[in-house]
């Protein structure tokens, strides 16, 4: 008799895989909370947050026959779930100028966007402007979804170090979007913080 709670999330990966439901269902108990508690934190709508985990767990089901090539599953889902949410902005964008600009529907796409893609390019540009190990530290948090004590342990120094370099990574974030409204908030929000 197999005990799914004791197993990996390799190993449940491999069973999903092989159309194991109790596998899937052992996963999703493992995760979803987890990712909920962590995204209503940055956007507490309950319902919108449950409709995009499902469809998360949903996406995670259909390519059960591919997922053994992801190596960190936590971290896939913590950036699956964080990409459904920015789709969500995206979708919110266009509805708010919908509203504002009848007259300009037809471009509203576009711009938002275009909007978007300068959010992106200017978060790209702030990372640049981090030192090696500070930008090092913060994507090993921000998108590995590494806690400091990990980050600690992987590179050798002391979690305060791993502190010190993050706050100076997040105020360098801070400053390049501040000009930039309640998108850039929204934004930096979900990029800046564990999504």
């Amino acid at each position: 008799m197999i005990i799914y709670t004791a197993l990996s999330d390799d190993e449940l990966v491999g069973l999903m895989a092989r159309d194991d439901n109790k596998a899937f269902e052992a996963l999703y108990e493992r995760h979803a909370q987890v990712l909920y508690l962590t995204a209503f934190k940055k956007l507490p709508v309950p319902h919108l947050l449950e409709d995009l985990l499902q469809e998360v767990f949903i996406n995670l089901y259909k390519k059960r026959a591919s997922m053994g090539e992801v190596g960190n599953l936590r971290a896939y889902l913590h950036s699956a779930l964080r990409n459904r949410i920015l789709n969500e902005l995206r979708n919110s964008l266009l509805h708010e100028q919908h509203h504002q600009q009848m007259q300009l529907s037809q471009t509203t796409e576009a711009v938002n966007n275009y909007d978007l893609q300068l959010l992106e390019k200017r978060f790209g540009e702030a990372l640049e402007r981090l030192s090696t190990r500070s930008r090092e530290i913060f994507l090993l948090s921000r998108r590995e979804h590494l806690s400091y004590k990990e980050i600690a342990e992987r590179l050798g120094i002391s979690v305060k170090a791993v502190e010190k370099h993050m706050s100076r990574s997040l105020q360098v974030m801070r400053h390049e979007f501040r000009d930039y409204g309640l998108a850039g908030l929204l934004y930096f929000a979900i990029i800046c913080h564990h999504f």
